[in-house]
């Protein structure tokens, strides 16, 4: 964060970024959002304090039925339960410029769903969500960055005004509701490595 900071990174929550390219047409010179699936409680135990000391905004997607549990919801198979941000925990992070988005309600792969299924998914989350709050939750991003066209449908009908993938959205245009992001992985630990991976979305200004 303080590498992104020296380079004058400007930082938006998904939800700023989004409404600056409806307005505009383009993402903002220097702009970069920093996202978080799941809504690990780690996001809160080791991001939380970094972000405060450096001032930057940034969302959570998290797993409405996941809050305050410990669960195997969204992890790989075979893997420990990891705990998950608790109410409280979300309410504070959310009065420190930190925006918080639906991953669904159960971290289902919405590609392989019914539609009524997706529905659900998505539509009660965005209440859970809003009704712990008292705020709109208007971003969305796909469990495991899956979904269809019928799926991309039912986010923007729901009221959300985007939603990311991870790497399955196009890359020859931009679709507000698939967007792309570069994954920051455990093997990126080195400067050089992250540098590497992030300069590339700075210099194209999104």
């Amino acid at each position: 964060m303080a590498y992104l900071k020296r380079q004058g990174t400007i930082f938006y929550t998904a939800a700023e970024l989004t409404n600056y390219f409806r307005q505009h047409g383009e993402f903002p010179p220097h702009g970069l959002a920093i996202t978080f699936d799941d809504g690990w409680k780690n996001n809160y135990v080791n991001a939380f304090p970094i972000l405060q000391q450096y001032g930057i905004k940034a969302t959570i997607f998290i797993v409405s039925s996941c809050i305050g549990r410990v669960s195997t919801k969204v992890v790989a198979e075979g893997e420990d339960a990891q705990e998950h941000l608790s109410r409280e925990e979300i309410l504070e992070m959310s009065r420190h410029e930190i925006e918080f988005g639906s991953h669904s309600v159960n971290h289902q792969l919405l590609h392989q769903l019914p539609l009524q299924e997706v529905k659900f998914e998505i539509e009660e989350s965005k209440k859970e969500i809003e009704n712990l709050l008292g705020k709109p939750c208007t971003t969305f991003s796909y469990p495991a960055g899956y979904f269809t066209q019928d799926v991309k449908r039912i986010v923007e009908e729901t009221g959300y005004i985007s939603a990311f993938s991870t790497i399955y959205g196009p890359t020859d245009a931009t679709d507000i509701y698939a967007l792309n992001r570069q994954e920051i992985l455990k093997k990126d630990i080195f400067l050089c490595q992250f540098a590497r991976k992030v300069m590339p979305l700075i210099s194209r200004h999104t």
